[in-house]
């Protein structure tokens, strides 16, 4: 599997965010880049507040951490239809001018989490934008700004 070129965002923030419902605003580099319709993230913490990629790391993992991604039209609801029972929310994202990310994860399980997305427009328009690119990629530029 090819995954090229990666698009780079650097010092991502949120509005707001609950780490296992306490306050948390973390920060992290992100590099996007797909492979069909499979999106590869490389996630760099750059902050010390709580957040999952800490946990992860401070537990002695070192590499690949295993999480999925679904999205949803409306949080609200999902939120709603959420069986507490079984999934753990970890994390509560606010996103910079709108939408929503959770962290679940199974209840009594370390991995795979689950990330839920209540994505604006320009999020999935940066989405489509970054598979484009892959489809095109001639070899040239992996390592782009955003």
């Amino acid at each position: 599997m090819s995954v090229r070129p990666f698009y780079q965002i650097n010092n991502a923030t949120y509005k707001e965010g609950l780490y296992r419902n306490a306050s948390a605003t973390p920060k992290y580099s992100v590099a996007l880049g797909c492979s069909g319709d499979n999106q590869t993230q490389l996630v760099a913490p750059t902050s010390d507040d709580p957040h999952i990629y800490k946990d992860f790391l401070d537990d002695d993992h070192d590499g690949l951490m295993n999480q999925m991604c679904l999205t949803v039209e409306n949080m609200d609801e999902f939120r709603r239809s959420l069986d507490t029972t079984k999934f753990e929310t970890l994390a509560q994202l606010a996103l910079e001018p709108a939408g929503h990310v959770l962290h679940l994860r199974g209840a009594g399980q370390q991995c795979p989490l689950i990330e839920v997305g209540e994505f604006p427009p320009a999020i999935y328009e940066l989405f489509n934008r970054i598979k484009s690119a892959a489809e095109r990629w001639d070899g040239r530029d992996p390592i782009r700004s955003i």
